[in-house]
């Protein structure tokens, strides 16, 4: 039970992190955003991991694993996600990576020899549904732009994959070496070293001259977005990845809520997108029941 709580709980600091950045994201750009992201995490994470951790029982196999995990998630996971909503939108965006339950479920097949029922499969397909019709609802006939949303669907698509097989490995990692705050703060410093290397490598020297201006724009989206994480990872250590990850993607519920309480000159919410949604939940936690 408590592994469902703490899932419900990271699922609304993470979708309110992430309706934090959009606000914002127009004033600077995904780079600079996702690296002020990480960094925040790190300033968090690693006095609590150093603090809360037994250093003594450390397990190189289950580090390495948190670090593999780390460079998938947050590192290359945020750069996509945050590109992926600056193309089409927070709500859309946020629906589409909902959607990698479904693929967690497949890895979990292939690779930890579990068993999907036909209610797991009955999930997959409303899962699937509720991409085609948000699809639907976001190419118009005729339009300039069709070429640049099909870009963003397919940005947000890798980005729930990416986070899937980051889940598994995360997994792994606390089967082995089940301390949950260290996991957490090496895969935010592998994420931080990602985007940093990203930067410097851009060729865009502006952006590393407005950090500190961005810092400001987005602390307190990394402060949420790491309160986030912590849980997610407690919830992990303490229950099944296939309850977990469906309960962590009510996360699209608390986007759209609180992209209507602070979005409403940024996004129009349809009720359309609202039910595709919802169908997508409904997915979700059908994929979670064993």
């Amino acid at each position: 039970m408590i592994g469902i709580i703490l899932a419900l709980l990271a699922s609304a600091a993470l979708g309110l992190g992430a309706v934090l950045v959009r606000k914002r994201l127009d004033e600077s750009n995904v780079l600079n955003a996702t690296v002020i992201l990480n960094l925040v995490g790190n300033i968090i994470l690693w006095p609590l991991a150093l603090l809360f951790t037994n250093l003594g029982t450390i397990s190189l196999e289950g580090v390495l694993f948190f670090a593999i995990a780390g460079v998938l998630a947050p590192g290359i996971f945020r750069l996509l996600y945050y590109k992926g909503m600056e193309t089409v939108g927070t709500s859309a965006n946020a629906s589409i990576y909902a959607t990698y339950p479904m693929y967690s479920s497949i890895f979990a097949v292939l690779l930890l020899n579990e068993i999907l029922t036909i209610t797991n499969w009955i999930g997959i397909i409303c899962i699937v549904l509720g991409v085609v019709l948000i699809e639907r609802s976001l190419y118009k006939p005729k339009t300039e732009n069709s070429r640049f949303l099909r870009k963003g669907l397919a940005i947000s698509i890798a980005t729930a994959l990416v986070v899937a097989f980051a889940q598994i490995i995360r997994k792994y990692g606390l089967s082995i070496f089940n301390e949950p705050m260290l996991g957490n703060a090496i895969g935010y410093a592998n994420g931080f070293l990602i985007t940093l290397l990203f930067l410097i490598f851009s060729q865009a020297k502006r952006n590393l001259s407005a950090l500190r201006k961005d810092f400001q724009l987005f602390w307190k989206a990394g402060v949420a977005l790491s309160i986030g994480w912590i849980l997610a990872f407690y919830a992990l250590s303490n229950e099944r990845v296939s309850i977990v990850t469906p309960i962590l993607q009510t996360e699209v519920l608390f986007v759209h809520l609180f992209a209507y309480i602070y979005l409403k000159e940024l996004e129009q919410i349809s009720s359309k997108l609202v039910i595709c949604a919802l169908i997508i939940v409904l997915g979700i936690t059908l994929v979670g029941i064993r």
